[in-house]
């Protein structure tokens, strides 16, 4: 999120990928273990905007027929990069509303500007971010989709997409989008951890792992993905790697109960019962209970 926001899969990280870096990131695990992604929101905050090219330009390969050889031109004189399009208004209002956590305000703000540039994809993402965070899913689905149909390939949109459809659970679906994106952005972090999670609300575990440890190598420092990673190593028995994963993700995020019970349940799979519990009293302290 760094702070790095991740969505949360489920009812209950802050679940959300929610808020100001895709406007910031913040790394949580959830309570019901849910998929942690960019669409995360701390309800005072929403994500950064996408970043998306003001101009829309695209490079084109195709430069028409061949023609006879000529001599060089002399190289055109270079051009004063163009400064990038202010932000309209209208966005800039919602951006700042949903920073103060005013989201009426900044979804009136978005559906303003949206109803007279339908093709303002940020203004969509950020409205989708805003409905997910209030549980309205099916509109937070129907606006990455509509923004998705004016930039079919733009990553954050589909991990976006992936982890409202992980919430409500169609991981067949989510898996699809987070696959498009690694097909073209190997080292996506977002994408990766997010399909980790998706495997294991699969129970593809040793798919899981190779996804998760790929996303940890891309981004050492994120605590969920470890958390994921010493579950899945958990279950497919690999006892060492499941505890050393857990306890990383604990140097990371020292108060996080889930990776400190997970210690426990490993200790005790490994027969030290006295360190198993003091794991697990550890994990009860910092939950509060």
């Amino acid at each position: 999120m760094n702070r790095r926001r991740e969505r949360r899969w489920g009812s209950s990280h802050d679940r959300a990928r929610v808020a100001a870096e895709l406007i910031e990131e913040a790394e949580s695990l959830t309570e019901t273990g849910a998929i942690a992604s960019p669409l995360d929101v701390e309800r005072a905050k929403l994500p950064p905007p996408l970043r998306v090219d003001p101009r829309g330009n695209r490079a084109s390969l195709d430069r028409g027929p061949e023609s006879p050889a000529a001599p060089d031109p002399p190289p055109p004189p270079p051009v004063p990069a163009e400064p990038p399009a202010a932000d309209d208004p209208m966005y800039v209002t919602g951006r700042e509303a949903s920073e103060r956590g005013e989201l009426d305000v900044a979804a009136a703000s978005y559906r303003d500007l949206l109803s007279r540039e339908p093709g303002h994809v940020k203004a969509r993402n950020n409205l989708a971010l805003i409905l997910d965070a209030r549980g309205d899913r099916d509109g937070a689905l129907a606006e990455l989709d509509r923004a998705l149909d004016i930039e079919p390939d733009n990553a954050a949109l589909l991990v976006n997409r992936a982890a409202v459809l992980g919430a409500t659970g169609r991981y067949a679906a989510a898996q699809r989008d987070l696959l498009r994106v690694i097909r073209a952005d190997p080292a996506n972090v977002e994408a990766l951890f997010n399909l980790g999670v998706v495997l294991t609300r699969r129970g593809l575990w040793a798919d899981s792992v190779a996804n998760l440890r790929r996303a940890v190598e891309v981004d050492p420092g994120r605590a969920a993905a470890w958390y994921y990673l010493g579950d899945a190593l958990n279950h497919i028995d690999d006892l060492t790697g499941a505890l050393a994963a857990f306890e990383r993700a604990v140097e990371l995020q020292p108060a996080n109960p889930k990776a400190l019970y997970g210690i426990g349940k490993v200790l005790d799979r490994l027969n030290r019962p006295d360190e198993a519990t003091v794991a697990y009293r550890r994990s009860r302290e910092v939950a509060g209970r």
